[in-house]
């Protein structure tokens, strides 16, 4: 029988971008309100041998109004952990706007920049601003007493992901393993030009299978998980994911 759990480390960080490429990343968000607003597309590719620019809508499927501020930040990874920095690389219009209930806006962003080598990663920050006279979303409602509720209401952010990928680049993708006492240390290095994004991620040895949801592999990232209880089971380490395309790929990762 197969034994299945999440790596220990870097959970947290694809999970976050998993949610985030859906463009329903928030800092509190329920399924519902996962539907009462929502973009279209969810994320943003900007071929660099053409027009830098690219754009996506807003949709409020609430009953009230919505105002929102947008910015734009650059994403990178550093040590495995997600970081995103101020930058005026990309311009975005309009910065702020109301959204009436049932109704939706375009947003545009623009880039300062060319990449050289290697993709530009950015994130597309939509953060809402209260209303006055307006309540926020209402999240982490329970029972409290016959007939009562509670819960906080809270502005919503979303971040929705940002490529601006030159010509003909590709990710190159190293998988490394090094048993660790009872445990295996795996790091996971995109030495190419683009990102790749590995879904339906497992790791298999024995009878012990581990997975994570998503793990991004930005242009020139390194993520390193912790395998526990993988370096006590016997045969081969193997990895399963989904590709970009869609395809499965599989492979043997060795151990010295």
């Amino acid at each position: 029988m197969l034994h299945l759990r999440p790596p220990s480390l870097s959970w947290g960080l694809a999970r976050r971008f998993l949610v985030a490429a859906s463009a329903l990343l928030a800092i509190v968000m329920t399924p519902v309100q996962a539907q009462n607003f929502g973009f279209t597309p969810t994320l943003l590719e900007i071929d660099a041998s053409r027009n830098l620019v690219s754009e996506t809508t807003l949709i409020n499927g609430t009953t009230t109004p919505a105002r929102f501020e947008v910015t734009g930040a650059l994403w990178h990874i550093v040590n495995g952990q997600e970081v995103l920095d101020e930058t005026r690389d990309l311009i975005v219009n309009p910065a702020t706007f109301t959204v009436k209930p049932g109704g939706s806006q375009l947003i545009r962003v623009g880039v300062r920049k060319k990449p050289g080598g290697s993709e530009l990663t950015y994130r597309l920050v939509v953060k809402q601003v209260p209303i006055e006279g307006v309540a926020l979303p209402s999240v982490g409602a329970g029972s409290v007493g016959k007939g009562a509720t509670t819960g906080m209401n809270i502005a919503l952010t979303f971040s929705l992901p940002v490529y601006v990928t030159p010509p003909g680049a590709q990710p190159r993708l190293a998988v490394t393993a090094t048993p660790a006492g009872k445990d295996i240390s795996l790091v996971l290095q995109n030495s190419g030009a683009r990102r790749t994004i590995l879904r339906k991620v497992r790791f298999t040895r024995g009878t012990l299978t581990q997975g994570t949801a998503v793990l991004p592999l930005l242009s020139g990232s390194t993520i390193t998980l912790n395998l526990p209880g993988l370096a006590e089971q016997p045969g081969p380490l193997t990895m399963r994911y989904e590709a970009e395309d869609g395809q499965i790929r599989e492979q043997t990762v060795a151990l010295p």
